[in-house]
């Protein structure tokens, strides 16, 4: 299982001009092949007046790593490959980009086009906020409401977070976030989520 990736969580943009050529790099942060192809449509729809919409993906299923990337009617292997290269190159999962030509006359080559994609990715990745996303476990546990208190200590001793409780007419369920020891505890569901690196520890400073 991944148990940590570095991801954007925000729609980034930014323009370069190569030759008279506009190029034009939008990302976002997805969790599915669905959505990455739903962003694809959006840009593409927005630069509908564009000469090329080149997409690319990668993105975290089923506890393994799926890519894509398009030509888009660039010669082969002279846009999507270079911008999935670089979106390796900074390991970065769970993002979607498209890179947008305007073709301004002049043409570029195949070493210009592929230095052209892949400098404004580039360029893109690093006017972005790289995010590190963390595997937590959560846990539902049950209590009932003669050892709610003890229990509630033993959450806090053992560095655990909670994130919600709720009760019923004879009994309590209290959801916990952390990597702690768990023996003991009555565990009536189990998952696991991702997480920004910094905001467990946030969690626990307001707590």
């Amino acid at each position: 299982m991944i148990k940590r990736y570095k991801t954007i969580l925000k729609i980034y943009s930014v323009k370069m001009n190569v030759q008279r050529s506009l190029f034009i790099a939008t990302t976002t942060h997805v969790e599915s092949v669905n959505e990455a192809k739903d962003f694809f449509r959006t840009i593409s729809h927005k630069y509908r007046d564009a000469t090329h919409n080149c997409p690319a993906y990668r993105i975290i299923e089923n506890n393994g790593i799926l890519e894509f990337s398009s030509d888009a009617g660039e010669p082969s292997g002279t846009a999507g490959k270079p911008i999935l290269g670089v979106l390796k190159k900074y390991e970065l999962l769970n993002v979607a980009i498209v890179v947008t030509r305007y073709f301004g006359g002049v043409k570029l080559g195949i070493r210009g086009l592929i230095e052209a994609y892949s400098g404004i990715v580039e360029k893109l990745i690093n006017s972005a906020n790289i995010e590190e996303m963390v595997l937590m476990p959560i846990y539902r546990i049950k209590v009932n409401y003669a050892s709610y208190g003890k229990i509630m200590q033993e959450i806090h001793r053992r560095g655990f977070i909670i994130k919600n409780t709720d009760f019923d007419t004879n009994t309590g369920y209290i959801e916990i976030m952390g990597t702690g020891d768990v023996n003991g505890f009555d565990i009536v569901k189990s998952d696991v989520i991702y997480i920004r690196g910094g905001d467990f520890n946030d969690f626990k400073e307001g707590t």
